[in-house]
């Protein structure tokens, strides 16, 4: 509730804006299907809490994309196959550690699909797309809260990594910036 970008902002309708609502449906399809790759992680968690959370995110992340399969073949459309070239950059990975993973993908890529899905949330009109938005909305905030969680207490446990996540995170920021 405290994170509407737009309040009172212009609402897209797919009657009237069906191409750029498409678009966007088949963005969050390909960014759901490639955030499952954080199930990979699964095998190099720290402890049986870190296990737990990949095992849950990456459930999380496949019935995201059943949520914007469903979306898109309600509209009688499939995910926009020119969206594929997009998505080749999108998912690459830098991390090499648990700790840059939760960084990476929790934190920085998870935090990065939050403000794109609530923008979408703000200015989508129609009340299907809104109501699955807002159950990715709730998975997601849970996957950054744990990210932000386990990094105040690693870095708590080791200062030096603080700089490097912030060279990571410049990295992110420059690669997502295109």
């Amino acid at each position: 509730e405290e994170m509407p970008l737009h309040r009172e902002a212009p609402r897209f309708s797919i009657e009237t804006d069906r191409e750029a609502i498409l678009r966007a449906l088949s963005h969050l399809f390909y960014g759901e299907v490639g955030a499952v790759k954080i199930g990979q992680w699964v095998t190099k968690a720290p402890d049986l809490e870190g296990m737990l959370e990949i095992v849950k995110q990456t459930r999380d992340e496949t019935r995201h994309t059943a949520i914007f399969r469903r979306l898109l073949q309600r509209y009688q459309a499939e995910p926009t196959q020119a969206v594929l070239r997009d998505m080749d950059d999108l998912h690459v990975a830098i991390s090499q550690t648990w700790e840059e993973m939760l960084f990476e993908s929790m934190v920085v890529g998870e935090g990065l699909a939050l403000v794109l899905i609530y923008f979408y949330h703000d200015v989508i009109a129609d009340t299907a797309i809104r109501r699955g938005l807002q159950r990715v909305i709730r998975d997601e905030e849970s996957h950054v809260e744990y990210g932000e969680k386990k990094i105040m207490e690693y870095l708590a446990h080791k200062p030096e990594l603080r700089e490097h996540l912030l060279a990571m995170q410049e990295q992110l920021i420059q690669h997502y910036s295109g």
